[in-house]
């Protein structure tokens, strides 16, 4: 770790509300940025606390009111480069690690308990980077299923970190911001999402991030499926009629995929592995293909080997009146329905569904 710049200072006079803040320091020359500026997180572009030229000599000097316990962010506009800092009565000095930028306190802090936590995510999505390199342009569906599987891993393995941050520093802006920055994954993982709201705790301060994390998951709530489990009627390899309430009375694992999808023939090898034990429950397992060439499908079934019941809608992914009905945005998905034909739970792990129904037999 190298310091990058002589001193990056927040001199702090705490009044009843606001904290008047000064941000002092000195830039290499190579950098590209004539101004340095503060703004709040999810600020749109334009939108700034305040803003200060860069001397020629690469000295600066930022200052403003900013409200107490805020996280903001030092941006070098024209280096694209936003350092997080969540203002507390210390001095920071900024500090190169690893390739990024971070700013440290003098003295222990909340800030520099979120730099370490900062620096263990940065770790884990550079390995997720590299592992995905090149994954766009494999074109066997069988390596890119296996290289799928491998990002699985990994990509769970930085969202449970993610959890347990939002845990760490619920209460503050940090644990909002580590929801708000990755927003746009939490809009297609309802799942996450709700373990993500439930990490925050109840304690959460007012701030714009609030509002739109709020906002965006009723909105997705909203949009979820619940109550009774659309029926549906497909025809099977042989070319057999399979309507869903035809399972009534059991429980059921509706699967929606398609051939050309790597994650889903991952998700044909897992069940493969968990049929055995799926059908000691008396669970059904269905599996709607929605491609639109009837060929393709029964080439992945072949290939997959697969054992449960399969059907397929030749309309296709996009033109699917029971992939709509369902509400599915993308595949795999997973529904576990209930004897009853309720719906009880979207993308299921195997615990949990064994969970589920030893709690419906007992």
């Amino acid at each position: 770790m190298k310091i990058i710049v002589i001193g990056l200072f927040l001199i702090i006079l705490f009044g009843c509300k606001q904290a008047s803040v000064q941000f002092m320091g000195e830039i290499e020359k190579q950098w590209k940025s004539d101004s340095v500026e503060v703004v709040l997180c999810g600020a749109r572009r334009g939108e700034r606390l305040f803003v200060a030229p860069i001397r020629e000599d690469g000295t600066f000097l930022l200052s403003g009111n900013i409200s107490s316990n805020k996280l903001v962010f030092i941006n070098f506009p024209k280096d694209y480069m936003r350092i997080p800092v969540y203002v507390e009565k210390n001095h920071y000095i900024l500090v190169e690690s690893e390739d990024k930028y971070y700013a440290l306190s003098e003295k222990p802090s909340l800030q520099n308990q979120y730099v370490e936590f900062q620096k263990e995510l940065d770790v884990l999505n550079r390995d997720y980077e590299v592992v995905y390199q090149g994954y766009d342009t494999i074109t066997d569906i069988h390596r890119k299923a296996a290289r799928s599987e491998l990002l699985d891993k990994k990509f769970t393995k930085k969202n449970e970190l993610v959890i347990e941050g939002i845990r760490k520093f619920a209460g503050t802006e940090i644990a909002q911001n580590l929801i708000y920055e990755i927003l746009f994954y939490c809009e297609v993982d309802f799942r996450f999402f709700t373990r993500a709201i439930e990490a925050l705790g109840d304690s959460i301060p007012n701030s714009g991030m609030k509002t739109k994390i709020f906002d965006t998951y009723n909105r997705i709530k909203a949009k979820q499926l619940i109550g009774q489990a659309p029926d549906f009627e497909l025809p099977d390899v042989k070319g057999r009629k399979v309507n869903l309430t035809d399972f009534r009375g059991k429980h059921v694992l509706l699967d929606f995929w398609a051939s050309w999808c790597a994650p889903c023939r991952k998700k044909n090898k897992e069940l493969n592995q968990q049929y055995p034990e799926l059908q000691k429950m008396s669970l059904e397992v269905i599996s709607i293909s929605l491609d639109n060439k009837r060929e393709f499908w029964l080439q992945a079934l072949k290939e997959d080997q697969v054992q449960w019941i399969q059907v397929i809608d030749e309309s296709g992914f996009e033109q699917s009146r029971v992939r709509a009905a369902y509400k599915v945005e993308q595949v795999p998905t997973v529904y576990l329905i209930g004897p009853d034909g309720n719906i009880l739970l979207k993308n299921p792990e195997l615990q949990e569904i064994y969970e589920i129904i030893k709690q419906k037999g007992a």
